[in-house]
C-alpha cells in the first residue's frame, strides 16, 4: 500500500494534458514527502489536467471503457466472442480468477484518482499565490473527481473506505465505510463543487467539468438515494441551460462537438480516439468484433427505433451475423473526432422523468419520456399509471443508454429489478451478485477490509 501511495504522488505533479511524462520524485524509504504548495496558476491547472489524462491513459480501466463493457457483460447487454475469463462477468459469477482484473482496472485506478484529488485539494488550500478564480475552479474540479470515483465505487462494491486525505498512514488500514456515510460525503462534496465551479467551460471542448456537470453528477446521486424532489429540481436546472441541446442526428452525439455532451474525457493515446471504440470495433474485414450485443437487447428495440440503426452495426463472421456496439465509430485515427462521453443531456430527461413519476407527477414524467422517444423516431408512450410509466422509463434508459458507463446494470440494481431480470438468463444468479467482490489483493494489504457476502 505504501509503495502504491508513493507512486501515486507522480499524478499530482503531472505537467501534461496526456502526452507529457510525469515528473517523478524519489521520496525517503520510510515516508511520503508532500510536494510544496502550487506556485502558479499554470502548474496547478496542469496538475488537475493530468488526472483527466490518466483517466484515459490505458485501454483497460474503469474510466476508459471497462465500466461500459464489463458492466454490460454483467447485465444483459453484451457477451464476449471468445470464451475466457470474461465469461464470469457474463454469468455474474466472479471467482478469484478475476480479482486481479477488478483490482487493476477498477479499485486501484479509482483510489488513485481519489488520492490525487485529495492531494490536490490539500495543496490548493495551502497555496497563497494562486488567483482566486483558479483556486476555486480547481478545487471544484478535484471535488468533482473524488465524488465521481466514489459514486462508481459504491455502485460496484457497496461499502468502501472513505479516504479524504493523502496520508498513506491513515489510508493504508482504513476500514470500509457505510454506503450511507459515503453518499452523505458525496452530496456535501458535489454541492461544494457546484458553488466553486464556473458556469462555462474553461476550454473550447467540454473535457473539464463545470457547474452543470457537477449538477448532473448530483442528480445521479439524488436518484440513487431516492431524493426525488431534489432530483427533479436539479435536472430541470441543467435542462433549462441553453448550453445543451439534444442532437437531432443520432450519429453525431458521440462526436467531440456534440451539443448534447455535458462532460467528456479527451483521448490521449497515440492514434486513438476513444479506447472503447478501439476495444469494440473490428481491426479489419478479416477479424471479428469482440464485445457483441445480446439477442435480448436486440429484441428489446421497438420497430422503427432509429437508435438501433445508428448505434448498432453487424458483420458476418464464420457464417454468423454478429452485432456489436457502434456508438463510437472510430477505431484508430490520427485525428481526434470523438471524445469519450461521460455525461449527456438525454440522461437528465430520463432522471427527471423517473423523479417526477415517483413524486406522482405522471403527466410531466410522460412528457420527458416522449422527448427521448420522439428523437428516436418513436410514437408517444402509452404508459398512463405509475407502474407502466416506471416500466417505460426503464425501457427508455435501456435503449438510450445501452452499453454506456454501466447504466443498465446500475439501473437494475438501483430499482431492485436485478434478480427478476437476470436470474432468468443466469442460472447461477444469487442475491449477493448485486455487488462485486472486494479484490483479495486489497484485503491482503489491508486487514481492516472485509469481503462482500458470497465471495
Amino acid at each position: 500500500m505504501k509503495t502504491i501511495a508513493i507512486l501515486l504522488l507522480s499524478i499530482i505533479l503531472t505537467i501534461a494534458n496526456g502526452c507529457k511524462k510525469f515528473v517523478t520524485i524519489d521520496p525517503p524509504d520510510d515516508q511520503i514527502v508532500n510536494p510544496k504548495p502550487f506556485t502558479n496558476d499554470a502548474t496547478a491547472t496542469e496538475t488537475i489536467t493530468g488526472i483527466y489524462s490518466e483517466m484515459m491513459n490505458g485501454t483497460n480501466q474503469f474510466s476508459s471503457g471497462y465500466t461500459s463493457l464489463l458492466e454490460g457483460l454483467y447485465a444483459d447487454e453484451l457477451y464476449y466472442y471468445t470464451p475466457g475469463r470474461f465469461d464470469e462477468f457474463t454469468a455474474s459469477n466472479i471467482s478469484q480468477t478475476n480479482h486481479g482484473l477488478i483490482e487493476s482496472s477498477f479499485w486501484i485506478p479509482m483510489y488513485k484518482y481519489i488520492y490525487a484529488a485529495n492531494l490536490a485539494l490539500e495543496q490548493l488550500k495551502a497555496s497563497t499565490v494562486l488567483t482566486s478564480a483558479v483556486k476555486q475552479r480547481l478545487s471544484g474540479e478535484a471535488l468533482f473527481i473524488r465524488v465521481f470515483c466514489y459514486d462508481y465505487l459504491v455502485d460496484i462494491f457497496g461499502d468502501v473506505p472513505l479516504e479524504l486525505t493523502s496520508s498513506y498512514k491513515v489510508n493504508m488500514n482504513f476500514p470500509r465505510t457505510s454506503q450511507y456515510e459515503v453518499y452523505k460525503q458525496m452530496v456535501n462534496d458535489i454541492k461544494e463543487a457546484i458553488d466553486l465551479l464556473p458556469d462555462d467551460y474553461p476550454e473550447p471542448e467540454r473535457t473539464r467539468p463545470n457547474k452543470w456537470a457537477a449538477k448532473t453528477l448530483l442528480a445521479r446521486i439524488q436518484l440513487e438515494t431516492n431524493d426525488y424532489s431534489n432530483a427533479a429540481i436539479t435536472t430541470s436546472e441543467v435542462i433549462a441551460n441553453n448550453q445543451f441541446h439534444l442532437d437531432n442526428d443520432l450519429s453525431t452525439i458521440f462526436q467531440k462537438e456534440s451539443a448534447e455532451a455535458i462532460w467528456q474525457l479527451q483521448p490521449v493515446l497515440p492514434n486513438y480516439n476513444t479506447t472503447e471504440g478501439n476495444l469494440i470495433l473490428p481491426a479489419n474485414n478479416n477479424t471479428q468484433p469482440s464485445f457483441l450485443i445480446t439477442t435480448k437487447l436486440l429484441d428489446a428495440f421497438e420497430e422503427g427505433d432509429l437508435r438501433k440503426a445508428a448505434w448498432i452495426k453487424s458483420r458476418v463472421f464464420n457464417g454468423k451475423i454478429l452485432f456489436y456496439p457502434f456508438k463510437y465509430k472510430v477505431r484508430t485515427s490520427l485525428e481526434v473526432s470523438e471524445n469519450y462521453v461521460v455525461m449527456r443531456l438525454a440522461e437528465l430527461y430520463l432522471i427527471r422523468a423517473e423523479a417526477n413519476a415517483q413524486l406522482g407527477n405522471l403527466e410531466i414524467a410522460v412528457k420527458d419520456i416522449n422527448v427521448i422517444r420522439a428523437r428516436a423516431g418513436l410514437k408517444p408512450t402509452t404508459a398512463n399509471d405509475l407502474h407502466s410509466i416506471l416500466q417505460a422509463i426503464e425501457q427508455e434508459r435501456r435503449m438510450e443508454l445501452c452499453f454506456e458507463w454501466g447504466h443498465r446494470w446500475f439501473d437494475l440494481k438501483r430499482t431492485g429489478r436485478a434478480a427478476t431480470v437476470l436470474s432468468i438468463i443466469k442460472p447461477d444468479w444469487v442475491p449477493s451478485d448485486t455487488l462485486w467482490p472486494i479484490p483479495i489483493g486489497q484485503i491482503n494489504l489491508n486487514p481492516a477490509l472485509t469481503q462482500n457476502k458470497g465471495y
